[in-house]
């Protein structure tokens, strides 16, 4: 990774468990996913994510990316740009370049990470993959122009958002965390009460009372999230989707698949 004082570019391949954690940083990021596929965690959203992704999430919100082995490249690894740039990177844009002030005054409006959509998408890859034949000086130029592009982009969607969280808050996201992170393996009721600090019967009303549904039904379409986006590989065989996603009885896995979905994975995976 090349580092200047006011910003950061890194272009990584890594196997998906190498993928760092859940996290919060004091900078801007915008990541763009080249390779891989699974569950994406921003804020107070978790939901499934793909290969030509580009998002971009204000300072202080707490993000992660799940990879799952379902799409990698031939050597196993997934792949993704990032670039990070401080807010004073946005103050000194406005002190030096006058002409710039409004545009960071938009960007530093912008409180809700989004997933960039329509042609932008394309143009900031671009620019995002030839910053990687540049030196630190040479990245100045396309960073300033991506900057222009986030701040005055309305073709978007907001993926997450984040505020002070109570106690309650806390716990969720402490639930959700521990979720995304460990779906693959058994999860009891006691392993992800014990987690949060409550005996089970407590933490099964806690859920109930926040959620409407009970933690069982939450980690079942959590998987079927997964299991969903594990399909659009037509090369993986429907039983090897059922253990990627967390389940560990195909008839079971065929059974809930087709309750939440209307379809079986079979004819789900047709309609794609």
């Amino acid at each position: 990774m090349e580092e200047s004082r006011r910003y950061s570019f890194t272009s990584v391949h890594l196997e998906p468990k190498e993928q760092i954690g859940l996290h919060r940083q004091s900078t801007w990021e915008l990541s763009y996913v080249v390779t891989g596929s699974g569950m994406r965690l921003v804020g107070d959203t978790s939901e499934p994510f793909h290969s030509g992704e580009v998002v971009l999430i204000p300072p202080g919100i707490p993000h992660c990316w799940y990879f799952d082995s379902a799409e990698v490249d031939n050597r196993g690894r997934i792949a993704n740009i990032t670039i990070t740039f401080a807010p004073s990177l946005l103050d000194d844009l406005q002190r030096v370049f006058p002409e710039l002030a409004a545009t960071a005054d938009v960007l530093k409006g912008r409180h809700e990470a989004v997933k960039l959509k329509g042609s932008t998408v394309s143009e900031v890859i671009d620019l995002m993959q030839s910053m990687r034949d540049m030196g630190a000086a040479e990245r100045i130029a396309p960073l300033v122009r991506v900057i222009q592009m986030l701040a005055h982009e309305q073709d978007e969607r907001v993926i997450g958002s984040y505020c002070a969280a109570d106690k309650e808050q806390e716990r969720m996201s402490q639930i959700k965390t521990y979720s995304i992170c460990n779906f693959k393996r058994k999860i009891t009721l006691e392993d992800v009460a014990r987690h949060v600090g409550m005996n089970s019967s407590a933490f099964c009303v806690f859920f109930r009372r926040v959620t409407g549904t009970t933690y069982t039904a939450y980690l079942n379409g959590l998987r079927l999230d997964v299991a969903c986006s594990l399909l659009k590989d037509k090369r993986t065989a429907i039983s090897d989707v059922c253990f990627e996603a967390g389940f560990n009885d195909v008839p079971y896995f065929n059974r809930i698949f087709k309750k939440l979905t209307g379809l079986s994975p079979k004819a789900y995976r047709e309609g794609l």
